[in-house]
């Protein structure tokens, strides 16, 4: 068994195809096929996760673009109010219009909603997002270039909240599976996490043994560290026991304790970070977890550095 500290990584998001590089480490993550990543990998998982409907990870991409005609702007409102009149779902598509400047932003999955709403408001967009994401939506011969959309980058967005409210950013938490289920209650943001159904530690690839994480409220050396560590320790065997015993790992996972090691991505909108970091980091609703709150702080000063027209505190 090994014992490690929770880490996390801030994964760049260079806006190139729609982020199709971050929607293929998300689902990646899953299984832990990293090592799979190579030329022309992310077009075909993103092939494969359309065609099975697994649009989850789509979450992890995304579109900004700026609209010149505001009939436009005013045609996506009301597709998106009659959409969630209709059907009660909300398609996660957001408008802003900081100093007459018209924007409208979403990830993969809410402009394939737009897509297959049919309306007008989505073919004014048909011919700017990569065909790879909407090709079985709209035909080829279908799609529209039109000259009042321009796709905006990231660094395009300097008034704060344009930044909130579009520009998204990418986290791997490496944490124990109690902080997840902490951190999956932001229902706002996206995720992928590494699934004890599909990966089984007690191949050579994850070493042969399950990997915890060290609370951060225990102190090696005490009884209730060494406590803790036994009941780890206990939990590993039976597990491995279960595998060896022909059981899968979906089924064998039962005994894995809360401090088992987890791969989280999470991906959000700077807006939807600083509502994390009020919860989680600066505690404003009370308490927040100890574990939760350690690597949420130590995020926090990295976060609000990389993004400060974001993160000041006049930006409400």
């Amino acid at each position: 068994m090994k014992i490690i500290k929770p880490t996390f990584e801030v994964i760049p998001r260079g806006g190139l195809r729609g982020n199709m590089d971050v929607i293929e480490i998300a689902a990646r993550t899953c299984y832990k096929t990293e090592d799979a990543i190579k030329d022309g990998s992310k077009e075909k998982i993103v092939s494969m996760l359309i065609s099975m409907q697994h649009t989850a990870m789509l979450e992890h991409g995304d579109y900004i673009f700026m609209v010149d005609d505001y009939k436009i702007l005013d045609n996506v409102a009301y597709c998106l109010y009659r959409h969630e009149k209709d059907t009660g779902h909300h398609i996660r598509l957001s408008i802003t219009d900081a100093a007459s400047r018209p924007i409208i932003s979403g990830n993969i999955r809410a402009w394939r909603e737009l897509m297959e709403s049919n309306s007008m408001a989505a073919w004014y967009f048909s011919g700017a997002i990569d065909p790879i994401f909407i090709g079985d939506i709209v035909p080829e011969e279908e799609r529209i270039v039109d000259g009042r959309i321009h796709k905006l980058a990231y660094a395009d967005l300097k008034d704060g909240l344009e930044q909130r409210v579009h520009l998204r950013q990418t986290v791997r938490f490496t944490v124990d599976r109690g902080v997840t289920h902490e951190f999956v209650r932001h229902r706002e943001m996206s995720f992928a996490q590494e699934s004890t159904r599909y990966c089984n530690y007690t191949q050579d690839k994850f070493g042969n043994e399950i990997t915890v994480i060290e609370p951060c409220f225990l102190e090696e050396g005490t009884e209730k560290y060494s406590l803790w560590k036994r009941q780890c320790m206990s939990a590993e065997t039976a597990y491995t026991t279960m595998l060896h015993l022909g059981m899968k790992p979906q089924e064998a996972r039962t005994v894995l304790p809360h401090s088992t090691k987890a791969d989280l991505i999470v991906t959000g909108t700077l807006g939807q970070w600083r509502s994390f970091f009020d919860l989680r980091a600066l505690e404003v609703t009370g308490p927040a977890h100890p574990q939760a709150a350690e690597v949420a702080k130590a995020l926090l000063p990295v976060m609000a550095s990389r993004f400060p027209a974001a993160f000041a505190a006049d930006n409400n």
